[in-house]
């Protein structure tokens, strides 16, 4: 006799194609897949056995039927129903709490709780809920975790009441604390504290003062994507916006006192504001003040690759602008500016939003005439180590009115002239932030040229105010957007060096190819189309802007400034003599 594996051996009869419990067919002793052969399931049970079982439930069922009838029939006599059962329950509960000994248990959470037990105890229609709470039930760990959160509570002598429990068995009621809305006062705090980081930003190192968020109506409210909003222009185009409201400019005193919640509650609707980055020039600590926002988004991306968004405007100022970073992969920088410019008025397309290109003053090239007005076409060399950046933000501009004109695209073009402020990155290679660095670390000022040629510079917040001017106002065409005070490089390294009291030398080095020998906006149509013009003077600016460096020098320690050669946009500290390498090919 073979010996089957265990889990193949079944005992029983012969087995029949018409069931398993049917008397064996014709041809059982044929076996295999037709029904017939032996049987190996289970035995079939006696009826005689079914019987017993039967009539054994039965007896029990009628008997308990029995007992069940007779005592609800005793406590109808007696005048005691199940209501009144609860009520007596509820009595000699509340008897309890008046005692100094079960005062913890006074609380509107007992009649809540009570409540639920008596629904429940009733069978009532409005029950569902306290049943299905009853059928959540808690494990005895949980319970020892609550007795313990009850101690503590009771040890600290707070108000608020201990969770209630009322078990049977092994299932455990739990209700949250709060008779009016149903909150814990850790939930509570929680709320709070989502209410007040929802209305403001964070202090962090690189932006310590805290920025409210005001209350916008639904008619005012708006999703605004920045491209390039982590970069130093972009990052106080994204505090200007995440800001904007009827409280904005406020910078008065904290809000105390009861209004305080209300306030909060409508706090989060202002406007929704994108950052989009690939972090080549921007830093995430620009923004880092606004992560924890609930109307605050970054996406890091390169606009060269498309991208499907929902919004209503689109600041489009994603392309690096020192020579030394766009100089570094020029054909990157003229993707930037096209294939980038292309995607993003395909998206204002899309989703009929209006879109601002912030152009530069470097598409006047090296000017011939002074002060350079929006009429004037430039004077730009197509084939210069500048040409990238230039001729593609002439291409930029020309495909903006492009889509106005064919597609119907609400557009604006704002025209940057030199602008310098905090945030500036500490090795951009421009005028302001070298002259700040060298002379806060004694080190020579480097003027590449005679120091003859002439720049004019306009603080940051002046800038963000004339971009959010020209988006909301009426004005399509192209505006200049400067400061009209001009200054030779010379002048402006010895005005530097004077405020920081430092011991540097200023040397002269040769001149850069296609250096403009003049750089002077004409603001006229600004003040007449926006109302705009520079409100803070380029000392007052400087005074922060020494200040933040200073900052960024106490991190980092020595900085080494960026040259005019082409260079990634990363700080040069001097422990690290990191050396560049070679040009990823991007194309």
């Amino acid at each position: 006799m073979a010996v089957l594996p265990r889990q193949r051996r079944r005992f029983g009869g012969p087995r029949n194609r018409n069931g398993p419990y049917s008397p064996p067919s014709p041809n059982a002793h044929h076996g295999g897949h037709d029904g017939g052969g032996l049987y190996y399931g289970p035995p079939a049970p006696s009826s005689r056995l079914f019987s017993q079982q039967s009539i054994l439930l039965i007896l029990t069922g009628m008997g308990i039927g029995y007992l069940i009838t007779i005592n609800m029939g005793h406590a109808t006599s007696h005048g005691v129903g199940l209501d009144a059962i609860v009520k007596n329950l509820e009595q000699q509960r509340a008897a309890v709490s008046s005692t100094t000994e079960g005062a913890s248990l006074s609380s509107p959470m007992n009649t809540v709780q009570n409540s639920h037990v008596a629904a429940l105890l009733r069978g009532e229609a409005g029950s569902n809920n306290a049943y299905y709470n009853h059928r959540r039930t808690s494990s005895d760990s949980e319970g020892a975790l609550t007795n313990r959160e009850d101690s503590r509570r009771m040890e600290k002598g707070k108000d608020s009441p201990p969770v209630v429990k009322v078990k049977e068995g092994h299932r455990t009621f739990r209700e949250n604390e709060g008779a009016e809305d149903g909150l814990s006062e850790a939930q509570e705090r929680f709320i709070e504290t989502q209410k007040l980081i929802s209305s403001q930003s964070i202090p962090t190192h690189t932006n310590p003062h805290v920025m409210k968020t005001p209350i916008l109506s639904d008619s005012k409210r708006k999703k605004i994507l920045i491209t390039g909003g982590a970069g130093f222009v972009g990052s106080h185009l994204t505090d200007k916006l995440m800001m904007e409201g009827p409280e904005s400019r406020t910078n008065k005193s904290s809000i105390t006192g009861a209004s305080i919640g209300h306030l909060l509650l409508l706090a989060i609707e202002g406007h929704e504001v994108i950052v989009l980055d690939n972090f080549f020039t921007g830093q995430r600590k620009n923004i880092e003040h606004w992560m924890h926002h609930p109307r605050f988004s970054l996406v890091v991306h390169d606009v060269t690759e498309p991208i499907m968004l929902e919004v209503d405007e689109i600041y489009h100022l994603a392309c690096p602008a020192s020579p030394p970073h766009y100089q570094y992969n020029p054909v990157k920088t003229i993707k930037t500016s096209t294939m980038g410019t292309i995607n993003m008025l395909g998206l204002a397309k899309r989703v009929k939003a209006k879109i601002l290109l912030t152009s530069t003053s470097e598409i006047y090239g090296d000017p011939e005439v002074n002060p350079q007005p929006e009429s004037y076409w430039g004077n730009v060399n197509t084939i210069g180590p500048r040409a990238c950046y230039d001729e593609g933000k002439r291409v930029a501009e020309t495909m903006m009115y492009s889509y106005k004109n064919q597609n119907n695209v609400d557009v604006r073009v704002a025209r940057i002239f030199n602008t310098f402020g905090p945030r500036m990155h500490p090795n951009d290679g421009r005028v302001v932030s070298n002259f700040i660095i060298q002379s806060l670390q004694d080190k020579p000022m480097t003027i590449y040229g005679d120091g003859s040629q002439t720049r004019s510079f306009q603080f940051v917040s002046d800038l963000v105010e004339g971009l959010h001017a020209l988006m909301n106002g009426g004005y399509d065409q192209p505006v200049n957007l400067g400061n009209p005070d001009e200054y030779t490089v010379k002048k402006f390294a010895e005005n530097i060096k004077d405020m920081t009291g430092s011991s540097s030398d200023i040397i002269f080095l040769d001149a850069t190819k296609d250096d403009p020998k003049q750089r002077k906006p004409n603001i006229s149509t600004a003040k007449r189309e926006l109302n705009w013009q520079p409100k803070v003077k380029v000392e007052e600016g400087l005074k922060k802007t020494i200040a933040y460096f200073s900052k960024v020098l106490d991190e980092s320690g020595e900085i080494i400034p960026t040259g005019q050669e082409a260079t990634r946009p990363k700080p040069k500290v001097a422990a690290e003599k990191a050396v560049d390498h070679e040009l990823t090919d991007e194309n």
